[in-house]
């Protein structure tokens, strides 16, 4: 018999037996009518977690087509023979004391067993989209046509005595191709890589004024399925690593020493000095202003013995010596990165560059260096750039902040910033469009001697004059 409730009405059953028959109808009746619309996202998240990890993961599947069964996939014999025609001989540039640079690093090390050769050669490396050969590309070849190299180079001052200097005679530029006459610029020591059929046709367009080399990359996949413009950290972005590092590895499995740029970066003056005549086998730029001593090396006993860590690096600029021991660590960097990116879609090639070079560089004796920020600039460093005296480079003051310069009125910077500057890297700088007016306005005001705006006004930080 069935008991009625305080209305009257029939209760229905709360107690079914085992054998008791239950109708869909009646299951989805009890089910909250809010859960039934996220029933198809379970179902969806429940089917993808049933795949492999990999088949979930596009960053995955797009680093696929830059290894094949046996590692990285190696060069096309467009990329070696690019690699020929712009190879510049370093020979002149070697310094003399690099084999006996410090009791703290072995020089009988894997990484320097090259370092007794007779001759040396070097590239520069970029790679670009179509975006990118609109906006940034053409300001950065002009400048590299800008920069003559001219041999023999007179003997690196130390790149604090050289800021000093350079702010004291209020040298704001070099000369321009015309006044200079002599010489061969940058430009001709690049291979710039495009991805797309757009992209190599842009690049080659560019060569009627610049003397670079143009490949074309069709095995990077990002570029066919996703597309020339990237988001930050969007699957695409993420691809790009991979195949920077198959370009930096390729160049130096050719024997070339290789210097990897980004294209949103202007060249002020020969770096090749400051990157050849220091004793370093590796290079890399810093992310943030801070207090470094550049002529150490990270695993020199200054910063063992305190217990630093490397800073937060950024890798728009790199310098790799051809060696042995460096391109043990660059594949190192890249089966990293093919690990990583099975179950982390958003892998971070700067991330683990920083990761896998501190442990690689230690285990092969390698002299691994900080680029001096006060003339490796960049775009994410406050107001007009990043500045610190030499009297501040003490142990007890590496790794500290430093606020730079201060911005002139109107949110300007002047020679008297950039005087010393090697180069200056664009980013946190906004999308590539707002990165090349800005990249143009150095370059006019710095061949020019006068202001100019080089800085996102969001990024315009108050420093130290």
């Amino acid at each position: 018999m069935q008991r009625r409730n305080a209305r009257g009405s029939l209760r229905r059953p709360t107690h079914l037996s085992p054998l008791t028959p239950i109708r869909s109808s009646t299951l989805l009746a009890r089910v909250p009518f809010r859960l039934l619309l996220l029933l198809p996202a379970l179902l969806l998240s429940l089917s993808l977690s049933l795949q492999p990890a990999s088949a979930q993961n596009a960053v995955a599947q797009l680093a696929r087509s830059h290894f094949a069964p046996y590692g990285m996939r190696l060069p096309s014999r467009q990329f070696t023979a690019a690699l020929r025609a712009a190879a510049l001989d370093t020979t002149a540039l070697s310094c003399p004391g690099a084999r006996s640079h410090s009791s703290s690093s072995s020089s009988s090390s894997t990484g320097s067993s090259n370092s007794r050769s007779s001759s040396r050669s070097l590239v520069l490396l970029a790679m670009a989209n179509e975006e990118a050969m609109t906006h940034t590309v053409p300001p950065f070849l002009l400048s590299m046509r800008r920069v003559r190299l001219s041999y023999p180079y007179p003997q690196q001052q130390r790149p604090g005595a050289a800021v000093a200097a350079a702010a004291e005679a209020g040298v704001g530029r070099q000369q321009t191709e015309e006044e200079e006459g002599s010489g061969v610029g940058l430009d001709g020591a690049l291979v710039l890589v495009g991805w797309s059929a757009g992209a190599v046709a842009a690049c080659r367009a560019l060569q009627a004024e610049f003397r670079h080399q143009c490949v074309r990359d069709a095995e990077h996949a990002a570029a066919a399925a996703l597309g020339g413009s990237f988001g930050f950290h969007d699957s695409g972005f993420n691809s790009l690593g991979f195949a920077k590092i198959k370009y930096i590895l390729n160049g130096l499995s050719a024997g070339h020493d290789v210097v990897f740029l980004d294209t949103d970066l202007l060249l002020l003056r020969d770096p090749l000095p400051y990157l050849l005549g220091q004793g370093g086998d590796m290079y890399g730029a810093m992310e943030k202003c801070m207090v470094v001593n550049a002529s150490l090396h990270l695993h020199a006993r200054e910063y063992v013995a305190g217990g630093r860590k490397a800073p937060p690096l950024n890798i728009g600029v790199l310098y790799f010596k051809a060696t042995a021991g460096v391109t043990r660590c660059v594949y190192n960097w890249a089966r990293e990165m093919q690990s990583e990116v099975q179950q982390r879609p958003r892998v971070w090639d700067q991330d683990i560059y920083g990761k896998v070079m501190g442990r690689c560089t230690a285990i092969q004796g390698l002299r691994w260096h900080l680029l001096d920020p006060r003339v490796f600039q960049s775009g994410c460093f406050p107001g007009c750039g990043c500045s610190f005296r030499d009297e501040e480079v003490t142990p007890a003051r590496l790794g500290a902040f430093s606020r730079g310069h201060r911005l002139l009125p109107g949110g300007l910077c002047g020679p008297q910033h950039w005087g010393s500057w090697l180069l200056r890297h664009f980013p946190c700088s906004g999308l590539t469009r707002e990165k090349g007016e800005l990249m143009r306005g150095l370059l006019d005001g710095y061949y020019s001697n006068h202001t100019a705006r080089i800085t996102k006004p969001s990024r315009a930080k108050i420093g130290r004059l």
